[in-house]
């Protein structure tokens, strides 16, 4: 049995490729999501073998919601999309398959052939290739909130999760993990818990013991663990 999201704003997109997809009795469609930030949710929680993405979604496109995903979390993506096939071809590089809106019966029998042979033949040459996030969605009671990297002074990973701190001080809850997020944007490594904006730092300061921490613009202290701290002193220029 293939497990399968489909993960679309638009909800007469989603049934028609529902419909398209029942004759198919191998392929268990374990939910459908109406923008990127719900299918993350679903794709850490479900682990799906494949998630049908269309790639333009309003506030989180689906090639950004890729760059979100933990490596680890990274189903088969294929890509729905109202391209011809000469735009399409951009994405390829990104994904196991595309398919041209409308779906049509015979071309989406060809992807769920690669799909069945690729549950006893993996291809780890087809695993997406993602970009640098360009924001960071955030959380709070009755909305979201998109930070761009230029707008976060440092990312703190703490029992209660993990909360962006922006260059006004104010905290913001994410969902996305802290790995993903040194993973996917430019932001330093000081420390297990922190992540830092280099842009953002005053000075490096020695303490006792070979230790030294960071001091933001702000005044912000954030410490850097002893294991990190020659790394981050060649990436710095510092002898």
């Amino acid at each position: 049995m293939i497990t399968a999201l489909i993960v679309d704003d638009e909800v007469h997109a989603r049934l028609a490729l529902r419909r398209a997809l029942e004759p198919a009795r191998d392929i268990h469609i374990l939910a459908e999501c109406g923008n990127a930030l719900e299918a993350l949710v679903r794709i850490r929680a479900d682990k799906p073998d494949v998630v049908f993405l269309d790639i333009q979604m309003p506030q989180v496109t689906g090639l950004e919601m890729l760059s979100m995903l933990d490596p680890k979390d990274m189903p088969s993506i294929v890509f729905l999309t109202a391209y011809d096939e000469y735009a399409v071809s951009a994405f390829e590089k990104n994904a196991f398959d595309y398919l041209l809106k409308p779906v049509t019966p015979d071309r989406l029998e060809l992807t769920l052939e690669r799909l069945r042979h690729s549950q006893f033949h993996p291809d780890f040459s087809v695993l997406p290739e993602v970009n640098h996030l360009r924001q960071i969605p955030c959380f709070s009671s009755q909305s979201i909130v998109f930070l761009k990297l230029d707008q976060v002074e440092y990312i703190e990973s703490r029992a209660s999760g993990v909360y962006v701190v922006d260059t006004l001080g104010r905290e913001h809850l994410t969902s996305l993990r802290l790995n993903v997020l040194q993973l996917r944007t430019p932001l330093m490594r000081c420390h297990r818990q922190y992540l830092v904006n280099v842009d953002q730092v005053a000075k490096l300061q020695y303490i006792d013991s070979g230790l030294a921490e960071f001091v933001t613009h702000s005044g912000r202290i954030l410490p850097i663990s002893r294991r990190l701290l020659p790394e981050i002193k060649e990436q710095l220029g510092i002898a």
